[in-house]
């Protein structure tokens, strides 16, 4: 998949690793990243990338596989949180559902709900004749909407060699719908948080961006367009999404500091214990940190280079805990002794310190997703979410 074909974070973040740089990490690489921070990059990327923003569209022409569909038979709505609605666009209308007979069962959705009228309403759950898959502070995300980006999205992961066969499998597609439906919530939220701001994207930003795309001529839209089984106007929809997105997080990242008290570290590391309690008492004997640590270090990704970590602040998170807490308590010049972390054993030295350090281009950067990452969540946090779920 080309990059024309597969619009990535690194247009909204600047530069995260796209999902094939993930796919080709190291097990060793893996293991020096905590479990749930491996778990975070990886659902945040398939999420933003492949649903929130309908960024993965398919990779050829022809016949797509059809997954189970949620069947808009009898649904019910369970809703989450409480909270005044805001108000924002719903999504294009961009396939026939044709309707069925669907029983909400919702009473009272908060104080703030609109009296009842005598009139003949449609059910909660549909919204101008088509069936529902969630609503998010009343604005509707739609089943034909949510069905469709989990066939793209399946597909693409399918020929980036991501989606595994048989149970695996399985459970690999269970939770690809899950991310798919949290993808198009939080998208709705963004939405209705830039409105709230006053952010927009213009008509001029957007034919910049859509030829950025796929080209300025209508043959190369029009190409573009049956090779990713999309409408012109489901791309404009996709492309302003993903715009609209990306001016809300430079609102909430511009309050993230640029600058952290760091440290500027080594380590020596080995998955035996015993092994690491003899490379201690060498150093204790006076030999030289970064040549031992060429020589016997199992880190392969900083060996090389005497087991430098480089920089970092306190709050960097793609490092074991253990490792950066021992590192801040170490005073300059001084060795550590055998530290255990989820990967194995680590001998840390620190070689500088300062108090007011500008942060390094990919640590600035994961402070800037972290910091939207939790200004999402108290997003949902506060949203009224009602879910229609087959029965």
């Amino acid at each position: 998949m080309d990059a024309a074909r597969m619009i990535t974070l690194r247009q909204l973040f600047g530069s995260l690793p796209s999902l094939e740089a993930l796919r080709e990490l190291s097990p060793r690489d893996r293991n020096v990243l905590p479990t749930t921070e491996w778990h975070s990059v990886t659902g945040a990327l398939t999420i933003m990338v492949a649903a929130l923003l309908l960024l993965v569209a398919c990779g050829s022409a022809g016949e797509q596989s059809e997954l189970p569909a949620v069947q808009p038979t009898t649904l019910t709505p369970s809703l989450e949180v409480a909270a005044t609605p805001f108000s924002s666009a719903t999504p294009p209308n961009t396939a026939e559902v044709s309707p069925s007979t669907l029983s909400p069962t919702i009473t009272i959705i908060s104080s703030m709900s609109p009296p009842p009228s005598s009139a003949p309403s449609e059910p909660r759950s549909s919204q101008d004749g088509r069936p529902l898959i969630a609503r998010v502070n009343g604005q509707p995300i739609y089943l034909d909407v949510y069905q469709k980006q989990v066939e793209q999205t399946e597909k693409a992961l399918v020929e980036q060699g991501i989606m595994a066969q048989g149970e695996v499998g399985e459970a690999q597609r269970v939770q690809l719908r899950a991310n798919v439906l949290q993808g198009l919530i939080d998208q709705a939220l963004i939405e209705q948080a830039a409105a709230e701001m006053g952010v927009t994207v213009t008509d001029e930003e957007l034919e910049q961006s859509l030829q950025s795309v796929v080209g300025q001529n209508v043959a190369s839209l029009e190409q573009w367009l049956r090779m990713n089984n999309m409408t012109e106007e489901e791309l404009r929809a996709m492309q302003r999404a993903q715009l609209l997105a990306s001016k809300v997080i430079a609102v909430v990242s511009a309050t993230v500091p640029t600058v952290a008290e760091q440290v500027h570290a080594r380590h020596i590391f080995t998955v035996d214990q015993a092994k690491g309690q003899a490379l201690l008492e060498r150093l204790k004997k006076g030999e030289n940190f970064a040549a031992l640590a060429q020589q016997e270090s199992e880190d392969a990704s900083t060996a090389a280079n005497g087991g430098d970590l480089g920089w970092f602040p306190r709050d960097v998170a793609l490092m074991p805990p253990a490792v950066v807490e021992t590192a801040f308590a170490l005073s300059v010049g001084e060795i550590s002794d055998l530290v255990q972390s989820e990967a194995g054993y680590h001998i840390i030295k620190v070689e500088a310190r300062e108090d007011n350090r500008p942060l390094a281009p990919e640590m600035l950067l994961y402070a800037q997703q972290s910091a939207f990452q939790a200004w999402l969540a108290e997003r949902r946090a506060h949203a009224v979410i009602e879910h229609y779920q087959s029965r």
